[in-house]
């Protein structure tokens, strides 16, 4: 096995869960490398899986476009048949992943028997079922490349290696807004790509005041991407003390954020892409789930808190909702409890 072509275009913690199987992959050949197919906004993250030589970027939007689909096709298809593939492996499992695998030249082509969509196995020669009673992604990805002719160990945990070039970029971007990195800081996510998953910025502003009143010498770093300024804003705007909080939301890049997250003594945050970059480079997470099933899509790694409310209408996987039953039910003091436990292993109850 010489070359191997993965394709899992999207999104930040759909990239994160599929680390561990694949490193556990290449180990089993060392000789190989591995091309990605990946959508441009994640080819960063590629950054932290070393021998993945080429990026092969998947452009959804003009694939999607009447005028744009053409030429984006044709490069998408020149880059794919670049090279003859020993093998393809779709971890995405959606029709379209399962397509632009097909596109790629090679004599085995693997995907999951229970992929979510029905016709997207069809486009497989080889297809591995993952056994029952496995729910989380990294799991389940683990499971399916266990079956991978070769492979006989994936140990399901890979954390993510320091990029020097990230972490100078994080470091200089910390001094600048004047933050020292030996000093204990926190760090905030507020945002997330459902409105259903997002808690309100005056939540995450009533944590950090609880956290900041009994650890001042904490500091807080808000991080996130250009789209949630305004609601790193509202949090700043409804923070009783201001002077401990710096707001980074839109100034970093993927490589910077993660290894700002990595210096980070705890990261509070939704269920979102920067929750798996906390629990793959090994800071602990505390983290707030309403629609979606920690059990599916939890931050995978030992040192967390998961706040998820008891209702009726929880895991209710809906982008939208006419309430915010969930939000409301869920006590900033306990997210700041369990925050600063993670942070001081001292404060856990015996």
């Amino acid at each position: 096995m010489k070359r191997i072509l993965i394709v899992k275009p999207s999104s930040m913690g759909d990239i994160l869960h599929a680390f561990p199987a694949v490193d556990a992959l290449l180990r089993t050949y060392p000789e190989a490398v591995a091309d990605w197919v990946v959508a441009p906004q994640f080819a960063e993250l590629l950054d932290y899986m070393p021998r993945v030589e080429r990026r092969i970027l998947f452009r959804r939007k003009e694939l999607g476009r009447v005028f744009s689909f053409a030429p984006a096709f044709f490069t998408l298809l020149k880059e794919l048949r670049k090279v003859r593939y020993d093998a393809v492996i779709d971890l995405q499992g959606l029709m379209r992943s399962a397509a632009v695998g097909r596109l790629a030249r090679a004599d085995l082509y693997c995907g999951s028997g229970e992929t979510r969509e029905f016709f997207a196995r069809l486009c497989y020669n080889r297809k591995f079922d993952i056994p029952e009673g496995l729910s989380h992604a990294v799991d389940r990805n683990c499971a399916l490349l266990r079956r991978f002719p070769g492979v006989t160990g994936v140990p399901g945990e890979y954390l993510l290696p320091v990029v020097e070039k990230h972490r100078r970029a994080a470091l200089e971007l910390l001094e600048k807004h004047g933050l020292r990195p030996e000093a204990p800081f926190a760090v905030l996510c507020p945002g997330a790509r459902w409105d259903t998953k997002q808690w309100p910025g005056s939540f995450f502003a009533e944590v950090v005041g609880r956290m900041a009143a009994e650890r001042p010498e904490l500091s807080f770093v808000l991080l996130g991407a250009p789209s949630e300024k305004e609601l790193g804003a509202e949090v700043t705007r409804r923070l009783k003390r201001k002077e401990n909080t710096v707001d980074l939301i839109g100034l970093t890049g993927l490589g910077s954020l993660i290894e700002i997250i990595r210096m980070a003594a705890v990261m509070i945050c939704n269920d979102s892409g920067p929750m798996h970059a906390a629990a793959s480079a090994g800071t602990p997470v505390a983290a707030l789930f309403g629609p979606t099933d920690p059990a599916l899509t939890g931050p995978y790694c030992r040192e967390k808190r998961v706040f998820q409310p008891d209702l009726a209408c929880i895991r209710c996987f809906r982008k939208s909702c006419d309430g915010e039953r969930c939000h409301k039910a869920v006590d900033p003091a306990a997210v700041a409890e369990g925050a600063l436990e993670l942070f001081d292993p001292r404060r856990k109850p015996t």
